[in-house]
């Protein structure tokens, strides 16, 4: 959890930027909240567009993680897979 959600996710924004414009490989990308607030939420979704948005978006796959009993969770990663146009998968820890 944060406290400065900026500050958190904008380095892995501009990280995922560069590899997403510049490196035509594979990338998994795993993962698992336990819990995260409205600013984090938004970040991830960014970060999902930017893949999108990325000509070798078929290299791409998303992997969220939920804990088997965590409802919330499951449902925040059912959420995004159905907005997102990439590979991704909900699994249970």
């Amino acid at each position: 959890m944060p406290e400065n959600a900026f500050e958190f996710y904008d380095t892995v924004l501009r990280w995922v930027k560069e590899y997403s414009n510049t490196l035509n490989v594979p990338l998994i990308l795993e993962m698992k909240f336990q819990y995260f607030n409205s600013s984090s939420s938004r970040y991830i979704f960014e970060i999902l567009n930017v893949l999108e948005r990325s000509r070798f978006k078929e290299n791409y796959r998303i992997i969220w993680i939920s804990e088997r009993n965590d409802d919330l969770m499951i449902e925040k990663g059912e959420e995004l897979k159905s907005l997102s146009d990439l590979v991704f998968e909900v699994v249970y820890a």
